[in-house]
């Protein structure tokens, strides 16, 4: 076995060095824009292959190291058009220039979540909507959850006593499936992972895929999939670091470096935030941001040994405590440590074949003394993956793949000791362009799991192009298994009274869903508009049932979880991004939406019928000074929700009103290396009356922040 193993060894290290040897274009140019500016910083790739660098501050850029064949090289810069161009390598030296047109709406750039493949925003069948990094800056996004709910229709986050949960158009968290680079994240609160470890200044953009994806991406995604693509240095050297400060002593710092330096590319990335918090009702338990700090730490290694063959590692840690007032609950630290591993080859223009491994581990700590930590949660994924894109013809893209995915956790805190559950998956997708203007794709996943054995789920998806307009339209089969906290928990409410628990019922059954989505949409330069509509039924959905309890010895109250038979959601988002005028842009979203109960033919009150997002953002840029002035405005329509009465334990209705929130924010850049950032969020002042459950808003808030970019 070691011959055979070292044989191997040395057969990829002979072949390593002859790729390496049989290199030796080279492609140089420059890129510019229509009025013949230099454009700094400019990202180009050679596409499917590990090589890319980034424009000089001349505009010029070089590549080396490219066997003889045919290539497409790509060049994105935030505000310009991607643009794709074919090259043919012969041994010669080629000269490629690039002019670059400006554009509000890139629909050349490339998204991934919604085929798992590199696909153009205008002829991805599945509708995918984008956040840059740049825009990121623009709104003075501090986390994810901020990120989220400016951009994407329906979404909504709430500040409660565990801290953000985020509601979709009546989905519930644990629906929502998050993943970074592609990877799922472990740990839940209430379906909630903890916000506070996705790293902002690692994120170069933001995918959003909405509706039951579970062919590609399997459990949790029978709402959507959020995917945080995470950035890769371009340039020798790069450094950004920054500082905010605001309200309640809040504060957040950011530092991020990378560097690609021949074969090696390396990125890190921390991100450090503190809040004292904040009370919407005095005396009141229940208290909306309690005083927390944290660090996350992000770092990505690569390198390239041929331009054929990619070699990746990461790690991220994070480090957060929480100062609960409560006199039920003890202050906590929670802890997450994720390291994975993956090697990519590329073959020819578009196939290539990958293997992963990724592991997730997230903990909670209670602090039971000042210096004694009890672990009462403690939550792991391990993930392996086997994927293969190939194109077998130019009209004939085929995506196989094969997953093991174990899950273990230990929950002290809920009387869980050491339950695993493991799945075995195989999927395959075919993508097919059947005219120029017809593009079909097809799956299946099938899903074996070690509680509930297999389960096949399909799906379609279908683009037709006519003129400047796309017709959409998606269906899919969707699959969720119980949570092994919702099959296994004892959980004790914390609320004065007779003892109240949360139990875990193992007899749950799976829930499945079908989803169904068809929208147009309308693009030119410089204008996108679209019309989506969904319906999405889900059977035996998992819900606690909080209006029936049992009585146990002692007084004790008992809830658990049930399954409903039915529940239709369903709605309509309205798009629209334009630019008003040369430096002054329009976005604007619209949501509505209905959860009904399909037994009682009854609609469900905790849902917002109603949200709209809207942003103007006017740019104005000279030789050495760059103004940025960013407006957003949220609309949010009235819902009701079922409280419990901390005393009595009697569940009433709340009556949550409608409202809005607005928050303007000035960027002044210096010499395109210095920024200055102020402004207002809640500029109108609304402040949440209900303690939190409405939006968890403490009324007006003043920002300003200072930062640097080489």
């Amino acid at each position: 076995m070691l011959r055979i193993l070292s044989a191997l060894l040395i057969g990829v290290a002979l072949f390593i060095n002859v790729q390496s040897v049989t290199a030796q274009n080279n492609i140089s140019g420059k890129i510019q824009t229509q009025n013949n500016e230099p454009l700094t910083g400019a990202n180009i790739v050679v596409k499917n292959t590990t090589l890319g660098t980034a424009s000089d501050a001349t505009g010029n850029y070089s590549l080396s190291g490219l066997k003889n064949g045919e290539y497409v090289i790509r060049v994105s810069f935030f505000g310009f058009e991607t643009i794709q161009k074919p090259v043919l390598l012969n041994g010669q030296e080629i000269s490629l220039d690039f002019e670059m047109i400006e554009t509000s709406i890139d629909l050349n750039a490339v998204v991934v979540t919604g085929t798992r493949t590199e696909k153009s925003l205008k002829n991805t069948p599945v509708l995918t909507q984008t956040i840059s990094f740049q825009e990121l800056e623009n709104k003075d996004v501090n986390n994810i959850t901020q990120a989220l709910e400016f951009v994407v229709p329906g979404i909504e986050f709430s500040s409660q006593a565990q801290g953000k949960s985020i509601s979709l158009q009546g989905i519930d968290p644990q629906y929502m499936l998050f993943l970074v680079d592609g990877e799922r994240m472990a740990g839940e609160t209430y379906g909630n992972v903890d916000y506070s470890r996705i790293n902002i200044a690692d994120i170069e953009r933001i995918e959003v895929v909405k509706g039951a994806s579970s062919t590609l991406y399997g459990s949790n995604a029978l709402g959507g999939v959020i995917n945080i693509i995470t950035k890769t240095p371009t340039q020798k050297f790069g450094l950004s670091a920054s500082s905010r400060f605001s309200n309640y002593n809040t504060q957040n710092y950011r530092f991020n470096a990378g560097s690609k330096l021949g074969k090696v590319t390396s990125q890190i990335s921390v991100v450090y935030d503190k809040t004292d918090g904040y009370d919407l009702l005095e005396g009141d338990s229940y208290r909306t941001q309690e005083r927390e700090d944290a660090i996350v730490v992000n770092e990505h290694l690569k390198y390239a040994p041929t331009e054929n063959f990619l070699l990746e590692a990461n790690a991220s840690f994070m480090n957060k405590n929480r100062d609960n007032t409560s006199a039920n609950l003890f202050d906590r630290r929670n802890k997450d440590f994720t390291y994975g591993a993956k090697a990519s080859y590329f073959i020819g223009t578009a196939s290539n074949l990958s293997l992963s491994w990724n592991s997730d581990n997230y903990e909670l700590l209670d602090k039971v003394t000042p210096d004694e930590l009890v672990s009462t949660y403690n939550n792991l994924y391990n993930n392996a993956r086997l994927l293969g894109n190939f194109n077998l013809a130019e009209w004939n893209y085929l995506t196989v793949g094969a997953e093991y995915l174990s899950e273990n956790l230990t929950a002290p805190r809920n009387n869980i000791d050491d339950q695993t559950n493991t799945e075995y998956v195989v999927f395959a997708q075919e993508d097919i362009q059947i005219t120029p203007d017809l593009n079909l794709i097809s799956g299946f996943r099938a899903n074996h799991n070690s509680l509930y054995n297999w389960h096949f789920t399909p799906q379609v998806s279908a683009m037709y192009k006519i003129w400047h307009f796309a017709l959409r339209g998606n269906y899919s089969l969707g699959y969720k298994t119980p949570t092994l906290k919702e099959k296994y928990m004892t959980f004790q409410i914390p609320a004065p009274g007779p003892p109240m628990f949360l139990v875990g019922v193992e007899n749950l059954e799976p829930e499945t869903s079908n989803y169904a989505n068809l929208s147009l949409e309308y693009t030119r330069r410089g204008v996108s508009f679209s019309v989506s509509t969904y319906r999405n039924t889900i059977s035996n959905m998992i819900s606690e049932n909080l209006e029936t309890y049992t009585v146990k010895p002692g007084g004790i109250l008992e809830f658990a979880y049930q399954n409903y038979e039915e529940v239709l959601l369903k709605g309509i988002d309205i798009l629209l991004k334009t630019k008003i005028v040369k430096n002054l842009l329009f976005s604007g979203t619209t949501t509505f939406s209905k959860k009904i109960n399909l037994i009682t033919d009854e609609e469900f009150e905790n849902v917002r019928n109603f949200s709209g997002k809207y942003n103007l953002d006017y740019n104005l840029h000279s030789t050495n000074y760059g103004l940025n002035l960013n407006l957003q405005s949220n609309f949010y329509g009235a819902k009701s929700i079922n409280l419990m009465d901390e005393t009595t334990h009697q569940i009433s209705k709340v009556e949550l009103e409608s409202f809005s929130v607005w928050k303007l924010t000035s960027t002044h850049t210096f010499k395109s290396n210095y920024f200055v950032k102020f402004g207002v969020d809640n500029i109108f002042d609304f402040i949440d009356q209900s303690g939190g459950y409405n939006s968890g808003n403490p009324g007006r808030t003043v920002f300003v922040g200072i930062g640097l970019k080489i």
